[in-house]
């Protein structure tokens, strides 16, 4: 027996009208600025890439001792970031006294680690291996006492320590080791006087242990 439906149980359900998001609509004006964000941001990273600064680097070959000049030096553009500060560049005064306290290069960046604004005189460098744990108020252009322990005759232990020399200026710093001992030291450049050198050179020729302790009065000169 079929029963009748009436015109409303016939009837499909229509569906529901899609409505075009509105510029008040919070998702919308997230998105936007997501994308002005992320854009701003690659700008940004883009021109950090690309931003140079003026540095000074050695035109000729500048020896030791010898001064800073505008014959020596010249300028150039270069990216270096925040390793900036490590190297000579337009905005760091640059003294008349100014001098290489080593051997740089032609075409080198010049490190501010290679500039002394002291007489060097008739001083000369000599490059001494130090432990690794080396003060670290030894800085180029510090001063340092210098001590010698001869080696005793067994050959294992060490004299008590001899001064030197006072006030000796420190030219570099370089941080040695690893190779295939894994030893770990510390090179130090050191400005020593004509009397000092022969019985600084003996003590690096027979082993004998060489200390240096930092000597702040350097800093009141």
């Amino acid at each position: 027996m079929m029963t009748e439906q009436s015109p409303q149980e016939t009837r499909t359900p229509s569906a529901s009208r899609v409505r075009r998001p509105s510029w008040k609509d919070p998702r919308l004006a997230l998105g936007a600025v997501l994308v002005i964000a992320s854009v701003a941001g690659t700008v940004y990273l883009v021109g950090e890439l690309h931003q140079t600064s003026t540095v000074y680097v050695a035109s000729s070959n500048i020896t030791l001792g010898e001064q800073l000049t505008a014959e020596n030096m010249k300028t150039q553009e270069v990216q270096l970031g925040d390793t900036l500060e490590n190297y000579l560049h337009v905005d760091m005064p640059v003294g008349q006294e100014a001098r290489a306290n080593t051997f740089i290069s032609a075409g080198e960046l010049i490190p501010v680690t290679s500039i002394t604004n002291s007489a060097l005189g008739s001083r000369r460098p000599i490059n001494v291996e130090l432990p690794a744990d080396l003060s670290s108020s030894i800085t180029p252009g510090s001063f340092v006492d210098v001590w010698i322990a001869k080696r005793e005759s067994s050959g294992n232990t060490y004299e008590v320590p001899e001064k030197l020399s006072s006030m000796v200026e420190v030219a570099a710093r370089v941080e040695s080791g690893g190779g295939l001992v894994g030893t770990h030291g510390t090179n130090l450049e050191l400005l020593v006087e004509p009397n000092q050198l022969e019985p600084l050179l003996q003590a690096l020729a027979n082993e004998s242990r060489i200390i240096v302790v930092f000597n702040p009065a350097g800093t009141e000169q």
